[in-house]
């Protein structure tokens, strides 16, 4: 993007020509280390293929077509703010991409945490270990939390900093950090919201999230956001910020999380492990 080593700057066309080759590096990394290494043997991959099982691959879907669409909610009433937020000019959308830069890196320590924590309790609720899933779910969602906490302190307390590390341009690192500062609310319950979908899916709910997901996120997030922004709600004229975006998305996201930890509590307490006649079916 912006050249060094002998190489000159490429700007978008850079970004681009490095994502590209990232992607095709991480795929040439994972058949390498599929073919090449012992642990992957048992699994046979590069054996001849099975006839499909349909039974079976309903099951999958009614799993995970909720799930799918659940990331597709999640991930586009991210993304879309940037659309919104790009009518408010230049300063507003470049603040926009500090705080949402930040979010998404920040999102990553979450996510990770979610996909081992939902591994583990996957794992031993398939061995009929339901106290000891139980455990693991909570020493994940108290790891997500304490961790998301942490960073969203820093976040907060170097928000003129960081803001800084991504422009010289006096007015966008200011609005950005005030974005930053909003960033460090929305961590928080993005980090719950995450860990607490991934273990939901363990417990096999899947369609609750994904209407929750729909009303909040796409509802309240955006349309919500929209209307702080643009339309005014009540006798709250428009703000004209991209604060407002921010600002419906955490409060969203809050909610979100508040009915995810509910709804997991009631499954863990009501989980019922399925007998061993149904587990080999």
């Amino acid at each position: 993007t912006f050249g060094g080593a002998g190489m000159s700057a490429l700007g978008l066309a850079g970004c681009a020509w490095a994502t590209f080759c990232v992607q095709w590096l991480m795929l040439a990394s994972a058949v390498l280390m599929l073919r090449t290494q012992s642990v992957y043997a048992p699994l046979k991959l590069w054996h001849m293929l099975e006839l499909p099982q349909w039974s079976q691959l309903r099951h999958f879907m009614r799993m995970g077509l909720p799930g799918g669409l659940a990331y597709l909610v999640e991930i586009t009433s991210f993304t879309l703010m940037a659309l919104f937020i790009a009518r408010l000019g230049v300063t507003s959308a470049a603040s926009h991409q500090i705080a949402s830069a930040m979010a998404g890196m920040m999102y990553m320590v979450p996510l990770s945490l979610s996909i081992a924590c939902s591994a583990r309790v996957s794992y031993w609720l398939g061995a009929g270990q339901v106290a000891r899933a139980k455990r693991v779910a909570g020493l994940g969602l108290a790891c997500a939390s304490a961790m998301a906490c942490t960073m969203a302190l820093c976040v907060w307390w170097f928000a003129q900093t960081i803001a800084g590390l991504f422009s010289s341009d006096a007015a966008i690192v200011a609005l950005g950090a005030t974005l930053l500062t909003w960033v460090a609310l929305y961590h928080v319950a993005d980090a719950v919201q995450a860990i607490s979908a991934f273990l939901l899916r363990c417990y096999r709910v899947t369609l609750l999230p994904l209407l929750i997901y729909g009303v909040m996120l796409w509802g309240v997030g955006l349309l919500g956001g929209y209307w702080l922004a643009y339309e005014g709600v009540g006798n709250m004229a428009a703000m004209q910020k991209p604060q407002a975006f921010w600002l419906a998305g955490a409060m969203a996201l809050i909610v979100v999380a508040v009915l995810f930890l509910a709804i997991l509590a009631y499954s863990i307490k009501n989980f019922r492990p399925a007998s061993p006649v149904a587990q080999a079916n």
